[in-house]
């Protein structure tokens, strides 16, 4: 999928760019993005319901074309389509802080709030090697963005101190996906390493768990000059890890699994990472689309996803 963003800078400059967002690179970031808590293996069954509830909206012939499928008339629910496109906002937006403004991690708001929240804040806070920028996340069916001037608003509120604020609004999500991703100017402020490696310690910690189940096989490879771990999400990997709370083991969802073959990807050094959390001296991974290599996505913060 292509996305049209105008980008638009702390100048008040804009300019017109396009994002290739691959269906692993958005099954990532719909994954993760804006979640609360630390994903852990016990929670992948929320991960794979998700999917399996979307995937209407999800069809790779509309996806090659730019845009998200609407379900069949029958099954249309005004109610869902307002959820999925709440989702999917969030999800083109942690998408594009990492393409534009090369931030390493990002969470929820109230992750990393200090005090007790009453009134507007914004959906994501994100961090860079050297800074801290909030996000306004919007997604809209419609072909319009909305009010641009109340959705920055609403981004450079709260009170966590940052450099700026962020508007990104994708809308006409069933046409051309399309998003303005304006980056209003706020004043400089000092990196807050404290909480970077506070909510990026509990984030690796929880991933880490993967590779201390039993149940999950995993093994090392080479990508692009860093070592990785590569570990096998088959349902019998979750048919042992939940031998009571399993009923569903012959839905075809589950073949599709075995199909697909989706394999988690974790840094080599995540266990370091659960430990110390990320500093402003830790680099992003880049990846680089490429045609050969639309079966694997590494995200700036070396996450990722492969599949058969």
């Amino acid at each position: 999928m292509n996305i049209l963003v105008e980008y638009k800078d702390t100048s008040g400059i804009i300019s017109n760019r396009t994002y290739n967002l691959t269906r692993l690179a958005f099954a990532k970031h719909l994954a993760i993005a804006g979640q609360g808590y630390a994903p852990r293996p016990q929670k992948l069954m929320r991960t794979l319901g998700m999917f399996i509830h979307y995937s209407n909206y999800l069809q790779r012939q509309a996806f090659s074309n730019n845009h998200f499928s609407r379900p069949p008339r029958i099954l249309s629910d005004p109610t869902e389509q307002g959820q999925f496109s709440t989702l999917t906002g969030k999800a083109i937006a942690d998408f594009l802080s990492k393409k534009i403004d090369g931030s390493l991690y990002t969470t929820n708001y109230e992750s990393v709030a200090s005090r007790p929240l009453r009134g507007q804040r914004p959906d994501l806070v994100a961090f860079t090697q050297n800074t801290q920028f909030t996000l306004e996340a919007k997604g809209r069916h419609q072909t319009n963005p909305g009010n641009m001037a109340n959705h920055k608003a609403q981004a450079d509120s709260g009170n966590y101190p940052r450099k700026f604020s962020v508007a990104c609004v994708s809308y006409n999500l069933f046409g051309q996906v399309t998003c303005k991703y304006h980056d209003p100017f706020n004043d400089n402020i000092p990196f807050d390493n404290e909480t970077f490696q506070r909510v990026t310690r509990k984030y690796y910690a929880g991933l880490a768990d993967f590779l201390e189940q039993k149940y999950f096989k995993y093994q090392e490879f080479d990508y692009h000059g860093e070592k990785f771990y590569e570990i096998e999400l088959s349902y019998q990997n979750f048919e042992k890890l939940f031998p009571d709370e399993f009923p569903f083991r012959h839905f075809w969802h589950f073949e599709i699994l075995d199909y697909y073959r989706p394999r988690l990807i974790l840094p080599k050094s995540i266990k370091e990472y659960a430990e110390t959390g990320l500093t402003n001296e830790t680099k992003p991974f880049i990846f680089e689309t490429k045609e050969l290599d639309n079966n694997i996505y590494i995200d700036n913060d070396r996450v990722g996803l492969r599949i058969r």
